[in-house]
């Protein structure tokens, strides 16, 4: 069960977004992932505590990166057992301050397609797009604090 807040700062994030499924991942040290799926007005999470947790960086300005990757309806590719592979979209936050400061599509294909260790380029990620992250108004979930 999701606090107010939480609920309130997913709204928020997913209000203008595509697609109905999600998966979330907020690094604020470590990485946490929950699938995320819009039901209604409602959402049906795997994983609250990673919500909870994404409402609490952004409440107490820690800094954090939030990746969001959003699964389309559209087909990237079919595994030799028949299974379509949807394409996704992914987009990403920096989280500080109160506020979620987006990453345009560079940034996250940098991000995502560069070893850490070595700085060496990596191959995109079959059927992922990278795209520029919307600013999030927060401004509902600021009135409740």
């Amino acid at each position: 069960m999701l606090t107010t807040d939480a609920r309130t700062l997913l709204s928020a994030l997913l209000r203008d977004l595509p697609g109905d499924h999600h998966v979330l991942t907020l690094n604020t040290g470590h990485a946490m992932s929950t699938a995320v799926d819009v039901r209604g007005e409602g959402f049906d999470i795997e994983h609250p505590e990673v919500v909870e947790r994404l409402c609490a960086a952004v409440t107490r300005s820690s800094p954090s990166a939030l990746v969001l990757r959003t699964f389309t309806d559209r087909v990237s590719h079919t595994l030799p057992d028949g299974t379509a592979v949807p394409v996704k979209l992914v987009r990403g936050w920096r989280v500080g301050e109160r506020t979620l400061y987006p990453l345009d599509e560079a940034e996250m294909f940098d991000a995502h397609c560069t070893d850490a260790a070595s700085g060496e380029p990596l191959p995109p990620e079959r059927g992922v797009e990278y795209t520029s992250a919307p600013e999030i108004d927060l401004s509902s979930f600021d009135e409740l604090r």
